[in-house]
C-alpha cells in the first residue's frame, strides 16, 4: 500500500499524566465528599437542637402575643368605651344644668344648715335674733358662710370627678402598648419560626454545597484527562500522516483527516478506499444512509463508526467534496450526524 511508514510519536508520558491528573482530582473529590459527609453528620444533631429550640421560642412568643391580646381585649378596652362615654356626656348642656342644679342644691343645704347653728348659738348667749339689724348682719354672714361652703363642695365633686378621669386616663395609656407589643411578639414569633426552618435546612444545604464542589473536581479531573487524550489523538494523527512515505498517498490523507477530526473538526474522511474490515452496523435514522463500522487502512488498531462517502453522494451530493487526489470526504454536520471511534 505504499512506502513503509515511520513510527508514530510515542505520546504515553502524556497520557499517563492525564489519568494521574483525572485520579488525583477524583481522590480530591472523593475526599471533600468524605469530608461533607462527616461535617453533615456531625453538625446535623447540633442544628437541630438550635432548631428545636427556635421552635419552642416561637410557641412562647405566640401565646405571649395572644395573652397580650387578650388581656387587651377583656381589660383596657371597656375602660376605654367607658372613658369615650364620659367624655362624650361632659359636653352636653343636659350634664352642665345639672352641675349648676347640684351647685344650687349644695348652698341651700349650707345656707340653711348654718342659719340654724347661727340661731341656736345667739340664743345661748341671750342675743335676741329677731332685732332687724342684727338679724340682717347675721343673714349676709350667713349667705356668705353658705356660698362659700356651697363652692368648696362642688369644687371638691368636681375634682374628685377629674381625678378619677385622669386615673382611668393613666389605666388606658398602661394598656396602649399591648398591641404594640403583641404584635411585636408575633413579629418575633414568626422570625423564630424562620430561623428554626433555616436550621433544620442548613446541614442539608451545606452537604449539597460541598457534594456539588466534589463533583465538580472529579469533573475537572476527567475533563482535564479527554482534553490530554484528545490532543494526543489529534497530534498523532498528523505526525503519523505527515510521516507516511511519499508513495503512499493514501496515509497522508488517513492522518490529516483522522487529525482534523479529532480536533473537533466537522468532515470527515470517508472514501471506502482508505478503509478495511468493513461491517454494515445499521441505518441512520433521518437519512436513512448505511452505517459502518471499519478501521482505517493505515490505522488498524482503531475502529471506527460512520458512513462511506460513495452511499451518501448518491443522496447528499451536497455533503460530499472530493479533495485533489480524488479521495472524497463528508461533511457529517450536513447529515447531523457524527463519525465515533467505537
Amino acid at each position: 500500500m505504499g512506502g513503509k511508514s515511520a513510527p508514530a510519536p510515542d505520546y504515553a508520558p502524556l497520557a499517563q499524566a492525564s489519568r494521574e491528573a483525572a485520579q488525583i482530582m477524583g481522590a480530591l473529590g472523593k475526599e471533600q465528599l468524605a469530608f461533607g459527609r462527616q461535617q453533615y453528620a456531625e453538625l446535623s444533631p447540633l442544628l437541630r437542637g438550635i432548631a428545636d429550640t427556635q421552635q419552642q421560642a416561637q410557641r412562647e412568643q405566640m401565646n405571649q402575643a395572644r395573652d397580650y391580646y387578650d388581656y387587651m381585649r377583656s381589660t383596657y378596652r371597656p375602660v376605654e368605651r367607658g372613658l369615650v362615654a364620659e367624655a362624650q356626656r361632659f359636653d352636653t348642656e343636659a350634664y352642665r344644668d345639672q352641675l349648676a342644679a347640684q351647685a344650687a342644691a349644695d348652698a341651700g343645704r349650707a345656707f340653711t344648715a348654718t342659719q340654724a347653728a347661727s340661731q341656736r348659738a345667739m340664743g345661748a348667749m341671750g342675743v335676741n335674733p329677731a332685732s332687724g339689724r342684727f338679724a340682717g348682719m347675721q343673714n349676709q354672714a350667713n349667705l356668705g358662710l353658705a356660698a362659700q361652703r356651697a363652692a368648696a363642695m362642688t369644687g371638691t365633686r368636681q375634682q374628685a370627678q377629674q381625678m378619677g378621669y385622669a386615673r382611668k386616663l393613666d389605666v388606658t395609656g398602661l394598656g396602649r402598648g399591648l398591641p404594640g407589643a403583641s404584635t411585636a411578639a408575633y413579629g418575633s414569633a414568626t422570625g423564630a419560626g424562620t430561623a428554626a426552618g433555616q436550621s433544620y435546612m442548613a446541614p442539608g444545604n451545606q452537604f449539597a454545597n460541598i457534594f456539588g464542589q466534589g463533583a465538580q473536581t472529579i469533573g475537572q479531573g476527567l475533563n482535564m484527562q479527554n482534553q490530554g487524550l484528545g490532543q494526543i489523538l489529534s497530534t498523532q494523527g498528523q505526525v503519523y500522516g505527515q510521516s507516511m512515505a511519499a508513495g503512499d498517498p493514501f496515509a497522508q490523507i488517513v492522518g490529516t483527516g483522522l487529525g482534523a477530526w479529532a480536533g473537533g473538526g466537522f468532515k470527515g474522511l470517508s472514501d471506502i478506499r482508505v478503509k478495511e474490515n468493513i461491517e454494515r452496523v445499521g441505518t441512520h435514522f433521518r437519512t436513512q444512509l448505511p452505517i459502518y463500522e471499519f478501521n482505517y487502512i493505515h490505522i488498524p488498531e482503531k475502529r471506527f463508526r460512520g458512513v462511506m462517502a460513495q452511499d451518501v453522494e448518491k443522496v447528499f451530493p451536497d455533503a460530499v467534496e472530493t479533495m485533489h487526489d480524488g479521495i472524497k470526504t463528508v461533511n457529517y454536520a450536513m447529515l447531523g450526524m457524527e463519525m465515533e471511534e467505537v
